[in-house]
């Protein structure tokens, strides 16, 4: 027999339990006040530790209710973008300078450029 084949496992008193989704782990209050809490700034992992669940989980929760300044403050408007690509092809204004203009890194700005490039 293999070492960790099944016939050399110990068997256990009993099968593991199935998994329980975070509605019945957690209240609506509690859901409200984890994200409320996520929101200002506390993290994952002490929020994890406090409601006895995943960081992954946390991440789950808070997916599309972060409402944190600067996961918006950085969007950049349909226009703000056609802008920014009309500029860079007209005056060849340096990418570095369109960034601090638009208060943006300059990952952003070029990724706009490469993707006005592809369409």
């Amino acid at each position: 027999m293999a070492p960790n084949s099944p016939e050399t496992q110990p068997q256990v008193a009993y099968p593991p339990a199935p998994p329980r989704t975070l509605d019945k782990r957690l209240s609506p209050t509690d859901r409200d006040d984890l994200i409320a809490a996520f929101n200002t700034g506390t993290t994952q992992k002490t929020l994890a530790a406090k409601y006895g669940i995943s960081t992954r989980s946390i991440k789950r929760l808070v997916h599309g209710f972060s409402n944190r300044p600067q996961a918006t403050r950085n969007r950049l408007t349909t226009s703000q973008r056609d802008a920014i690509i009309h500029t860079y092809a007209t005056t060849g204004i340096p990418q570095a300078q369109l960034a601090r203009d638009y208060g943006v890194d300059v990952s952003t700005i070029k990724r706009i450029l490469r993707e006005a490039r592809s369409t």
